[in-house]
């Protein structure tokens, strides 16, 4: 059985739109700086500022990339891909990370020719002032896009702002290299440049690395599975939990989980239960689209039965009461692998009163932890209440022992009680 949690394709659309918002404005930033950069070049035969000009080129078609991968992930599913096109913003973030390799390559290269063969540079005062002036620009744009990404859960964004991080690194190498070249240390720069490449280099890989697993569905959170676990266990009616599985999907991500439920749950009992789960994990992971919840349903080995009685010491041989909210006691019996083991006779405080006193009666069992009650009759009330509480009622026959009744229940004889239909 599958529960689906309820969409949450208007948050997840705000955080698309917003990311889409932010590479769009990148993107100006990105076009202003490389223009900057190659007119101060071709001024000053800066090869570190002709590089951060071919660099912004890459950084420009990178940010394309991401905004065709956002716009194409807040398209809405259909039948060819039932699951969206969230993975396409992770592809988007993928191919920012190759290019961030590139461009690690690129400065390597261009330090490696600067080493080899050094040329005397010009207006080194402008050259100079622009590269010092980009980097307050670069580090703003680096921390806001990686802030945007880290809280709208897109990668890509994420991925964007911190090449512009390396971007940084690189604008510091050039100012570097220009400082020691104004003072007649030309060869400077390209070492500093190298270092910051391999840096580049390292960077890149550990963003290809990270994608991948996305897009292989791998790298699952183990405290967040563990997390997820806990919240199910607690729930009445849960018997175990198994088999969690997370996938994310760009900024989104998909769950399923094995449930074990008592093999005499009904689908409307299970129904209620996967709600109850799915609504927690939403309230705990807003990032959450779908959690499939599969019941499996389990014969309990041990569990706890109660029957309305007469005697305040009654026994398992002692017959039931025909009433349930003014009955005066309740015999509680656990059962362990089919065997009563202990039992003990609990007052009724409700049965006296005129008023929801079934509805009283009915938490009552509910506080004592019984998951199974006998009776002969019921109000509407009190069934519901002890239903969505996943406790089921069974259909007692009334001229036999509780003992009796216990056993036709593990044979199967005993009906659900049911609650009346109305007549229209």
């Amino acid at each position: 059985m599958g529960i689906p949690i309820t969409s949450l394709h208007t948050v997840i659309d705000e955080h698309l739109v917003r990311a889409r918002r932010v590479i769009k404005w990148a993107a100006f930033v990105v076009i202003a700086l490389a223009i900057t950069w190659f007119v101060v070049a071709l001024l000053s035969g800066s090869v570190g500022l002709l590089a951060k000009g071919i660099d912004s080129l890459t950084d420009l078609i990178a940010i394309i990339t991401v905004f065709l991968g956002l716009w194409l992930a807040q398209r809405s599913p259909n039948q060819k891909y039932p699951y969206g096109y969230f993975k396409a913003e992770t592809m988007a973030a993928l191919i920012v990370a190759v290019f961030v390799f590139i461009t690690g390559l690129g400065v390597l290269w261009q330090a490696i020719q600067r080493i080899l063969f050094p040329t005397d540079l010009s207006f080194l005062i402008l050259a100079l002032v622009v590269s010092i002036a980009s980097i307050p620009i670069i580090f703003l744009m680096s921390w806001y896009l990686k802030k945007v990404g880290r809280e709208t859960g897109s990668n890509a964004v994420y991925n964007t702002g911190q090449e512009f991080q390396m971007d940084i690194l690189a604008s510091i190498a050039v100012v570097l290299g220009l400082i020691f070249a104004l003072f007649g240390f030309p060869w400077v720069e390209p070492i500093v440049g190298f270092i910051i490449g391999l840096f580049i280099l390292r960077s890149s890989f550990q963003l290809i690395f990270e994608s991948g697993l996305i897009l292989m569905d791998a790298g699952q959170d183990p405290e967040q599975i563990t997390a997820i676990k806990q919240l199910a266990l607690p729930i009445q009616g849960v018997l175990g939990v198994h088999a969690i599985k997370l996938r994310r999907a760009g900024p989104i991500c998909f769950g399923e989980m094995h449930l074990e439920v008592p093999g005499k749950t009904t689908v409307f009992q299970s129904h209620l239960l996967a709600e109850e789960i799915s609504r927690r994990i939403k309230n705990a992971y807003p990032d959450v689209l779908t959690f499939l919840v599969h019941v499996e349903p389990v014969l309990p080995v041990t569990f706890r039965v109660a029957f309305p009685v007469n005697q305040p010491k009654a026994t398992p041989d002692t017959k039931p009461n025909t009433h349930f909210g003014s009955t005066p006691y309740f015999l509680i019996l656990d059962i362990d692998k089919r065997k009563i083991t202990l039992w003990e006779t609990m007052p009724n405080p409700f049965a006296k009163e005129l008023k929801k006193r079934g509805k009283h009666t009915a938490h009552l069992l509910i506080d004592a932890k019984v998951e199974i009650v006998f009776v002969d009759k019921m109000g509407e009330t009190p069934l519901s209440i002890l239903q969505n509480h996943l406790i089921h009622v069974y259909q007692q026959n009334s001229q036999a022992s509780c003992r009796k009744n216990i056993e036709a229940y593990l044979e199967d004889e005993l009906a659900i009680l049911k609650a009346k239909e109305k007549v229209l």
